[in-house]
């Protein structure tokens, strides 16, 4: 798909569901990236933060309420998106405007996180442009949390599916999967030696969650000739699991610039 398409299949998203499932069917992934965050947040201590691809800004709300002394702006594409954003009680230390990730932002901050955004650009030269960007828009020593989907996790997912007699799931039309190494490379070396970004923690945060509700819980679905439900009590109890192995598609990286 195009990058208009996409801007247009969100915007569709957000006229015709305003829920909380606006962004994503499964609100339970989303609780596991807010977790994250606060922590990320806690730990590094920014005081200006910018939600790159914030959709519908619950998440940005979310993270607003729990730190009121950060400043936090949101920003999407999607007009209709940001309409909903701008439709929350009002917080002094929350801002929402549109924005492309793949054009400068004019603004600076500390902590810049996306959360399954840069899968939406249809091509890695645009990926690595809206890398660029994001760095630029940070100050010296600023943190990137990038909360995104690799296409190893999910080929890892489909192969535990395939061992439960499931079928696989596709990567949707209009997303384009990270390639952690083809990242790798474009940070190249990795650690110390790359001019652009150093990383700091590494770790796939859906794999527990995703082995519970995308294997066990499935074939339990299967089983019983019933739909899975993204709602169901499964998905409570795996949302809490620690983070272990490869079996999910979603990886946060943190990472400075230099």
């Amino acid at each position: 798909m195009r990058s208009d398409e996409i801007r247009e299949y969100w915007n569709n998203r957000a006229a015709s569901d305003q829920s909380v499932q606006a962004t994503t069917n499964d609100i339970f992934m989303r609780y596991i990236e807010v977790g994250v965050l606060i922590k990320a947040i806690e730990k590094y201590k920014p005081s200006l933060v910018a939600d790159i691809g914030c959709g519908d800004g619950r998440t940005t709300l979310s993270l607003a309420q729990s730190f009121p002394m950060t400043t936090f702006s949101g920003i999407d594409f999607a007009p209709n998106m940001i309409e909903i954003a701008k439709s929350f009680p009002r917080l002094l230390n929350l801002f929402f405007k549109e924005g492309d990730v793949c054009k400068p932002f004019n603004a600076l901050f500390d902590m810049a996180y996306s959360t399954r955004c840069l899968i939406n650009l249809p091509s890695w030269d645009m990926q690595r442009q809206a890398l660029f960007n994001i760095r630029e828009s940070l100050l010296a020593g600023g943190i990137y949390v990038m909360i995104e989907n690799f296409i190893e996790g999910h080929d890892k997912m489909n192969e535990m599916r395939h061992s439960f007699g499931l079928p696989e799931i596709p990567v949707r039309q209009h997303n384009l999967f990270f390639d952690r190494e083809r990242l790798k490379d474009h940070i190249a070396p990795w650690k110390e030696l790359s001019p652009l970004w150093e990383v700091l923690e590494e770790v796939n945060i859906s794999s527990s969650y995703y082995m519970m509700t995308r294997g066990v819980y499935a074939r339990m679905c299967q089983m019983s000739g019933v739909a899975p439900d993204y709602g169901d009590y499964h998905h409570v109890l795996a949302s809490k699991l620690p983070f272990a192995g490869e079996y999910g598609p979603v990886r946060m990286i943190i990472m400075r610039r230099k």
